[in-house]
């Protein structure tokens, strides 16, 4: 008689390892840093991709970023909003001086709103007669069986109040990534 006896070796299988979006900026003199994923802080950072069909079959993609500017840091009553919209996106350099695009559903913009709905609400974007706000995406990558894009890049400039050009906010050392 034989007998054969086999222990099965177990393999341990690495944890798919959870993706970890960051913004990071000096807003106004004061540093800001975020890091999220898709399950955990996704109110306070996050990105959403819209395609846009024309017509004659072409397509352009959009790009929006949200970030939730937390109050103490520019000492308003709640929260800030800053959001900024690639048109078109691709890897390249935007520099944005438009004070109207942020009106637009279908143009490349940044915005910074403080104390939103209320009274002393200020509203904060670029302006022709200044320096241009300058986004530069550094990654933009599709993985395959997905649409999401991973959407990486910097952000430096002054954003302007609309009422008052002598109220500014000046945003720099900005970098971001960011998928959902």
């Amino acid at each position: 008689m034989f007998f054969v006896s086999c222990k099965k070796q177990e393999v341990e299988v690495p944890a798919k390892q959870t993706y970890i979006q960051y913004f990071n900026a000096n807003i106004a003199g004061q540093d800001l840093n975020i890091k999220n994923s898709i399950d955990e802080n996704r109110n306070i950072f996050r990105g959403q991709l819209t395609g846009i069909g024309y017509g004659d079959g072409t397509q352009k993609e959009m790009y929006t970023v949200n970030v939730v500017v937390p109050k103490v840091l520019l000492n308003t009553s709640i929260d800030t909003k800053l959001q900024f919209q690639l048109f078109d996106i691709k890897k390249e350099e935007y520099q944005l001086s438009n004070s109207e695009h942020y009106k637009k559903d279908f143009a490349s913009y940044v915005y910074l709103v403080t104390d939103l709905g209320m009274t002393n609400s200020k509203l904060y974007t670029t302006n022709e007669s200044k320096p241009p706000f300058k986004i530069t995406i550094t990654r933009y990558e599709k993985v395959k069986d997905s649409a999401l894009p991973f959407v990486g890049g910097t952000l430096n400039g002054v954003l302007y109040n609309v009422k008052d050009l002598q109220d500014s906010i000046q945003i720099k050392d900005g970098a971001f990534d960011v998928r959902f």
